[in-house]
This record gives structure tokens, C-alpha cells and sequence, in this order.
């Protein structure tokens, strides 16, 4: 691979602050080829201040998992890309299929995160998907061209990472096969490419782990990986990251 392999732990709404900061001093602890691998961690917003802290002077970024599609405003219980910035997250996962799904959010709400996040300087972590209904009726292909399509039609992206996230993976332990990622990996690819997007990046992400990852991260296409779960297990993190 020509790129750095781009690590994203998406700890979800996992770990308290003593847990956070017990798993953080032991990921800077594992001795790895850090100039090979980019790492970020997105973690629960309330685990930001810390985190911020303790990442200082490491090879670690701070990534968002989230932030309202408005700059500001009446939005009881929502956190803003602004806050995000502050606590100086260079990324921020937009789209999760979590989201699409628990919160309704449509692919217009997720364009104008995709714009927020470039207004203020942060790398947008684009997640796209489909369902198993969607793969066994053959129209995934088109379902995830649509996806990309009206989530960045009309956005001027420098630097975008596109996670392609089957949701039928997701927790599930279930990872595609190689061919279901080389194929999408190429469409998502060659999308990203008529559009002009000069510095990208694509990621898989689904029931990843140390089992699996080495294979994932070898195909051509794929810059790394969006790894959920098994991001939370030290052991699991030092595995995939010694194996780069």
C-alpha cells in the first residue's frame, strides 16, 4: 500500500473515565511502526477534555463521533462542531450507520456534516452501507453510489476518509468476504476519483478485529479499518498494530 494505514477506534458509548484513561496509557505504550499508522480515537464527548489532555505529545489524534448537521442553535442534548473543534478533534465519523438508523438521519443531514466538518477544518469520516435486504436483491451497488452521491454532491473535499461499513456486519462477527470488499472498495474508489477528490482515504469497517484485519488492510483499496469493539481491548489494539 501506497497510503499509512489509518487506524479509527470508534469506542461508541463505551468506557468511563478511569477505563478511558487506563486503555489510552496502554495504547501509548505499544511500540509499533508509527510511521506507517495513523491513529485516531473517537470516543464519547464527555471523554474528550481528558483524552485531549493525555493524548498531548502522542501519536494519537482525538476524533468526534458525531456533532449536529447546524453550526448552533435550540438543540436540547446535541453537541456542536464548534465544541468538537475545540477539544481539538482532527476527525469526526459522520453517517454511522448507528445514526442513519437509531436517529433517522438522512443523507441531507449528513451532507451538511460533511460540510461543517470542512469549514472547520476537520477530516470527515464518511460512513456508507447497505443492508443484507439491499445485497440479496443486487441493488447495493446502486444504494451506495446514492449514498456518496447526495451526502458530498456539490462539496469541494481536499481530504476525505470514506469507511464502507456493511450493516449487516456491524457486531454481528460476520465480515464480507474479500471479493464483497475488493468489489466495493473499487466502486468507492472510482467514485471518489471522477469527483476530483485529490487526498482520500477508504476504510472497511465490521466485526473487525486481530483475526481479521491483516487481510482486510492488504487489499489495494483499503487504507485501514474503522474498528469498533475490538478497539476496546488492549490486547486486540496491540495485535492489529504490531501487525502493520
Amino acid at each position: 500500500m501506497t497510503q499509512n494505514t489509518l487506524i479509527v477506534s470508534n469506542w461508541k458509548m463505551n468506557l468511563n473515565f478511569i477505563q478511558a484513561k487506563n486503555l489510552v496509557t496502554n495504547l501509548k505504550n505499544i511500540e509499533y511502526n508509527k510511521k506507517k499508522i495513523s491513529n485516531v480515537i473517537c470516543p464519547q464527548f464527555l471523554l474528550l477534555p481528558i483524552l485531549n489532555k493525555l493524548l498531548e505529545e502522542s501519536d494519537f489524534v482525538l476524533g468526534a463521533q458525531d456533532f449536529h448537521f447546524e453550526f448552533s442553535g435550540a438543540y436540547t442534548g446535541d453537541t456542536s462542531v464548534e465544541l468538537v473543534k475545540d477539544y481539538n478533534c482532527k476527525y469526526s465519523i459522520i453517517g454511522h450507520s448507528e445514526r442513519r438508523i437509531l436517529h433517522n438521519e438522512s443523507n441531507s443531514m449528513i451532507k451538511k456534516k460533511v460540510r461543517l466538518c470542512l469549514d472547520n477544518f476537520i477530516i470527515p469520516i464518511l460512513c456508507v452501507g447497505e443492508s443484507i435486504e439491499q445485497r440479496k436483491k443486487n441493488i447495493y451497488k446502486n444504494f451506495i453510489t446514492k449514498q456518496l452521491t447526495e451526502c458530498i454532491e456539490g462539496i469541494k473535499c481536499e481530504k476525505l476518509v470514506v469507511a464502507y461499513e456493511p450493516i449487516w456486519s456491524i457486531g454481528t462477527g460476520i465480515v464480507p468476504t474479500v471479493g464483497d470488499i475488493i468489489e466495493i472498495s473499487e466502486l468507492i474508489f472510482s467514485f471518489l476519483k471522477k469527483k476530483k477528490i485529490e487526498k482520500f482515504k477508504i476504510l472497511y469497517g465490521g466485526s473487525v478485529n486481530s483475526t481479521n484485519f491483516y487481510e482486510i488492510n492488504s487489499i489495494d483499496k483499503i487504507n485501514g479499518a474503522l474498528i469498533g469493539g475490538a478497539s476496546l481491548k488492549i490486547d486486540e489494539m496491540e495485535k492489529i498494530l504490531t501487525s502493520c
